[in-house]
C-alpha cells in the first residue's frame, strides 16, 4: 500500500531505526501489527513524524511484499510511474521526470545495474527486475532532498531497506513456494524463496540469510515499425517525393524469453554494547535471460528495392506522410527479410556494504565502506536473416495495426533462404566503490535541535563494449530445414485480417547448435565501446529544526565531479581511443519544514537545489548502430547535467491511525533539458538514422498530488491518489516540446479487506501517455492495469496465496511522436499472469 513520509535519519520507526536516531524515534509509536492494514499503519506512522516529503511502502510481513515486483509496488505511490517491459515493472519515474533522473539506493548506497539487450542505451535508471521483493522490508521515496542523501535526482530518490537479524526473533524461518502461470506463453513456472535469521542469547550478534529462485517463461506478441522520419523517396519510375514522413520498416514480431533469477542476501550484525554496532550487508542477484525474437520484416529500400506505388496523406502535424506502399523487386538480391535474433543473456548485480555506528557521550558517528557492481549483457546475439525477393506491400493507415501482403507465402519455409548469419555480443560493467563518514550531535541553539555533517567519496565507472563478426553468407541454409510452425494463437486479439499472423519461424535450438559449432572471427565494434568514469567528492552540513509546532531541517551539500569519457573516435578504419575530461561543482542547499497546525493537521514546505547527471550513453562520443533496422543512438561528451530549483507545499490530515487526506503542489524550475537530434549517418555503407543528445533550453515541471486513505469499515479500506504534472519546455528553435517521462495524469485506486483469516486487495493503476525521449519506441500511449491478490491464513504459520496481474489484459501501444498515432512503433500483448502458492512463517 501507499502512503508515508520518512527522513534519512528516521528509517523505519517500527524497530528498524539506527541507534543514532533514538531521540527522534521516541516520538514514534511502535507498531506490531502484521498484514495489509499493518502495512498501511506503519507507512502512515512513518509519514506523520517525518521531516521531509517522502512516501513509503512497507512489507506486510517477513518475505511478503505487497507485489511480486518492487517497481509495481512503487507505482501505487503518488507521483510515481513505472516503465513496464514484457509485462513487468522495470524502471521508475517520479514527478514527470525520466527514469534516469531518479536514483535507487540500497540501505542508502548505490546499486550497480546493467541491461541485457545488445542495443540498450546505458542508463542510470535502476533495473528493478534484478531486485527480489522477498528481501525488502520497506521502500522510502524521497521527493524532497536532504543534505545527507546522495545527490543525483531531480525527480526523487528511492531507498530500499533490508531487514536486520537483531530486529527479528531468533531462529526465524520464512519463505514461499509459488507457481506463476503466464497466459500467452502457456507456461507455469516456480517462484521459491526462503529466509533464516539467527541471533545469540545476549542479542549481540546476529546473522540473516535469504535466498530466491524465480523462473518465468514469457512470450510477447507485437506489431512493429520504426525509423519514422522525413525522407526523399525515389519511386521505381523515377518520380521523386520530397520530404515525406515515412517508416524505415516494420514487421510482425514474437519475443520469447526464459528468465531465471537467483538471488541471495546476507546480513551480519554485531552489537557488543549499547554504543557500538557493526553491520555487513551483501546482496547478489543473477538473472539468466536467454531469449529469441522472431520478426518477419518489410524494409523499404532493402536490397535496393524501390516503391512501385505509395500512399501519401497530408498529416496535420507532419505534413506529407507515407502510410502505405508497394515495394518492387531487388535488382541484385533479396527485398524481404525474415529475421530471428537468438540470444544468450545474463545479468548480475552485487552489493557489499560495511557500516560502523558509534554513540559517544556527545557525538554519534558512522562510517560506510562499500562496493557495488552490475555486469553482463548478451554473451551471444545471433542474427539469422532469411531472405526472398518478392513484391510485397504494407498499409499502416490504421492505428494499432499494419496490414501486409506478400507475393510468396511467408509460412512456406522453402521460399526463404539464408541471407546471412552473424554473431554479436554486448558486455557492460557498472561499478562503484565508496567511503562515507557522518557525525551528529544534539544541540540546543534556538530552534535547532541537532547538527550533522559528513563527507563521501565515490569512484564510479561505466564500461560498455560490443563485439561482432562478419556475415556468413556461404552456408546455403533453407528455412524449410530450420523452421517451426507459428503458434495458432499468435497475435490473437491484435491487428486485423490483413495483419501477418502466420509465417515460418526459426528453430532457435537448431541454430544455436549448428551456428555455435562454426568458426567465428570476432572483432571489436569500436563505435559502440566506451567508458565513463566519475570521481565524486561530496560534503554536507545539516541542522535539524525542532521547536513547538515546528520541525524540519536545513542544510547544504557541496559536490565536485571529475568526469572522464573515453571512446573510439576518428574516421572509420582509423579510430583511436580518446578521452575527454571535464569537471563541475554544485552547491545544493535544501530546506524542509513541517508545521503542526493541529494535532492531526500538518503543513509541509520545502525548497531545494537539485541536479541529475545524464545517462552514460549520452555522455560518450560512441555510437550504437543497428544495420537491419537502420537505427542507432549516439552520445555527446559535452552535454551538461540537469540542474533545477524546486519548491513544495503540502497539507496532510491524519483523521485516524489508518486514515489520511493529503495534497501537495510542486514546482521544478529546470535550467536545461537534453534534447535529441536525429540525423542520417553512414556506417559500413548503410544509411542509419542516429539520435544524438544536445544541450537544450530550460523549462518547468509543476504539478499537484492528492492522496486519500481510509479504513471504511472494520478491516475494509480504500486508497486513492491522483497526480497531475504539467511539463513545459522549448527546443533550440523556441518550439514547445514534450518532456521525456512526463505523464500529465496518473491515478491509483486500491481497495482492501482483512479479516481474521482472509484478506485481499484489488488495485488499478493508470497513467496517460508520455514521451520516452528516445527515437524508438518514441511515445507510449495511455496505459491502465488491474491487479489483485487474495490470501487465506490456515493458521499463524501457513498462508495460501492467489494473485492476478494485468487481469484486464491491457496492451502497450507506442508510436513515433505525440499526435501521430498512425506512425506506429509497437503494439504489444504481454497477457495476464496468475500466481498461486503458499507462504510460511515460523
Amino acid at each position: 500500500m501507499v502512503g508515508a513520509l520518512a527522513t534519512p535519519s528516521l528509517s523505519y520507526a517500527y524497530a528498524e531505526s539506527d541507534n543514532n536516531n533514538s531521540a527522534k524515534t521516541e516520538e514514534v509509536e511502535v507498531i506490531q501489527v502484521r498484514g495489509i492494514r499493518g502495512s498501511v499503519v506503519k507507512s502512515l506512522n512513518t509519514k506523520r513524524y517525518a521531516n521531509s516529503i517522502v512516501d513509503a511502502v512497507t512489507a506486510e510481513d517477513i518475505g511478503k511484499f505487497p507485489d511480486q515486483n518492487v517497481a509495481e509496488s512503487l507505482q501505487r505511490i503518488t507521483g510515481v510511474s513505472i516503465t513496464r517491459n514484457f509485462g513487468e515493472g522495470e524502471r521508475v519515474s517520479i514527478r514527470g521526470t525520466t527514469e534516469s533522473q531518479n536514483r535507487t539506493l540500497l540501505n542508502g548506497q548505490a546499486v550497480g545495474s546493467a541491461d541485457w539487450w545488445t542495443n540498450s542505451a546505458a542508463s542510470r535508471g535502476f533495473n528493478y527486475t534484478m531486485l527480489p521483493s522477498e528481501i525488502v522490508s520497506g521502500l522510502e521515496v524521497y521527493k524532497t532532498p536532504e543534505a545527507d542523501i546522495d545527490e543525483g535526482s531531480i525527480g526523487g530518490t528511492v531507498i530500499v531497506r533490508t531487514r536486520k537479524p537483531l530486529d527479528l526473533e531468533a531462529n526465524k524461518f520464512a519463505g514461499s513456494a509459488l507457481a506463476q502461470y503466464s497466459e500467452i506463453s502457456g507456461e507455469t513456472d516456480p517462484q521459491l524463496s526462503g529466509l533464516y535469521s539467527w541471533k545469540n542469547e545476549n542479542e549481540t550478534f546476529g546473522a540473516l540469510i535469504s535466498l530466491v529462485r524465480q523462473e518465468r517463461n514469457l512470450r510477447r506478441d507485437g506489431i512493429e515499425a520504426w525509423s519514422w522520419a522525413d525522407r526523399d523517396i525515389t519511386m521505381a519510375d523515377g518520380t521523386v517525393h520530397e520530404d515525406v514522413y515515412s517508416p524505415g520498416g516494420g514487421g510482425s514480431a514474437m519475443f520469447l524469453q526464459e528468465r531465471i533469477r537467483t538471488g541471495g542476501n546476507l546480513t551480519l550484525q554485531y552489537r557488543p554494547n549499547d554504543d557500538t554496532e557493526i553491520t555487513f550487508n551483501a546482496l547478489s542477484s543473477t538473472m539468466k535471460m536467454d531469449n529469441e525474437n522472431q520478426n518477419f520484416l518489410w524494409l523499404p529500400g532493402y536490397g535496393g528495392s524501390q516503391y512501385t506505388d505509395i500512399t501519401l496523406i497530408d498529416h496535420a502535424q507532419e505534413g506529407k506522410m507515407a502510410v502505405g506502399g508497394t515495394l518492387g523487386l531487388s535488382p541484385n538480391g533479396n527485398n524481404i527479410l525474415d529475421e530471428t535474433k537468438v540470444r544468450n543473456s545474463k545479468l548480475k548485480t552485487e552489493s557489499y556494504d560495511l557500516k560502523i555506528d558509534h554513540t559517544g557521550d556527545v557525538w554519534t558517528s558512522s562510517m560506510h565502506l562499500g562496493y557495488t557492481e552490475g555486469s553482463g549483457g548478451s554473451q551471444a546475439d545471433r542474427s539469422v536473416g532469411w531472405g526472398g525477393n518478392y513484391e510485397h506491400s504494407f498499409d499502416a493507415s490504421s492505428t494499432r495495426d499494419v496490414r501486409t501482403n506478400y507475393a510468396a507465402d511467408p509460412a512456406d519455409g522453402s521460399k526463404w533462404d539464408l541471407d546471412f548469419l552473424r554473431y554479436d555480443s554486448n558486455d557492460a560493467k557498472d561499478d562503484e566503490s565508496y567511503v562515507q563518514v557522518d557525525f551528529e550531535r544534539s544541540i540546543d541553539l534556538g530552534i535547532l535541535s541537532a547538527i550533522k555533517f559528513g563527507a563521501k567519496y565515490r569512484d564510479h565507472s561505466r564500461f560498455n563494449t560490443k563485439h561482432t563478426t562478419d556475415n556468413r553468407t556461404d552456408l546455403n541454409w533453407s528455412l524449410a530445414d530450420y523452421s517451426l510452425a507459428m503458434p495458432s494463437d499468435y497475435l490473437s486479439g491484435q491487428g486485423s485480417a490483413g495483419t501477418l499472423k502466420n509465417y515460418a519461424i526459426t528453430d532457435s535450438s537448431k541454430v544455436r547448435a549448428e551456428g555455435d559449432a562454426l568458426n567465428w572471427d570476432w572483432r571489436l565494434l569500436k563505435a559502440s565501446t566506451f567508458e565513463v568514469t566519475e570521481k565524486i567528492t561530496a560534503g554536507y552540513l545539516k541542522a535539524d529544526i525542532d521547536t513547538d509546532g515546528l520541525r524540519g531541517n536545513v542544510g547544504v551539500r557541496l559536490v565536485y565531479t571529475d568526469q572522464s569519457s573515453s571512446a573510439y573516435a576518428g574516421a572509420e578504419g582509423a579510430e583511436q581511443w580518446t578521452t575527454q575530461d571535464t569537471s563541475y561543482f554544485d552547491i545544493l542547499p535544501s530546506l524542509n519544514l513541517a508545521v503542526d497546525l493541529q494535532d492531526d493537521l500538518l503543513l509541509r514546505m520545502s525548497a531545494a537545489r537539485v541536479m541529475s547527471r545524464p545517462d552514460y550513453a549520452k555522455m560518450t562520443s560512441s555510437t550504437s548502430y543497428n544495420k537491419e533496422t537502420q537505427t542507432g543512438t549516439g552520445g555527446n561528451p559535452n552535454i551538461d547535467p540537469y540542474r533545477a530549483t524546486q519548491f513544495d507545499l503540502g497539507l496532510e490530515w491524519y483523521f485516524s491511525d489508518a486514515g489520511l487526506v493529503s495534497a501537495v503542489v510542486f514546482l521544478k524550475d529546470i535550467q536545461s533539458f537534453i534534447d535529441t537530434q536525429q540525423s542520417l549517418e553512414t556506417f559500413e555503407n548503410t544509411p542509419i538514422l542516429i539520435n544524438r543528445p544536445v544541450n537544450g533550453k530550460g523549462g518547468t515541471i509543476q504539478g499537484l498530488e492528492l492522496g486519500y486513505q481510509h479504513e471504511v469499515y472494520d478491516g475494509a479500506g480504500l486508497s486513492a491518489n491522483y497526480t497531475y504534472v504539467d511539463g513545459q519546455a522549448k527546443d533550440s528553435d523556441g518550439n514547445s516540446i514534450t518532456i521525456p517521462g512526463n505523464s500529465d495524469h496518473t491515478v491509483n485506486l486500491s481497495a482492501y479487506y482483512e479479516g481474521d483469516n482472509f484478506s485481499g486487495r484489488v488495485s488499478y493503476n493508470y497513467r496517460t501517455g508520455y514521451d520516452t525521449g528516445e527515437g524508438w519506441p518514441g511515445y507510449v500511449s495511455d496505459y491502465g492495469q488491474v491487479d489483485a491478490n487474495l490470501s487465506y491464513d490456515l493458521n499463524e504459520n501457513i498462508t495460501f496465496i492467489l494473485e492476478g496481474i494485468n487481469l484486464t489484459d491491457e496492451k502497450t501501444f507506442t508510436y513515433q511522436s505525440k499526435g501521430v498515432e498512425q506512425a506506429l512503433t509497437g503494439y504489444y500483448a504481454d497477457g495476464r499472469r496468475l500466481v498461486a502458492g503458499v507462504r510460511f512463517n515460523f
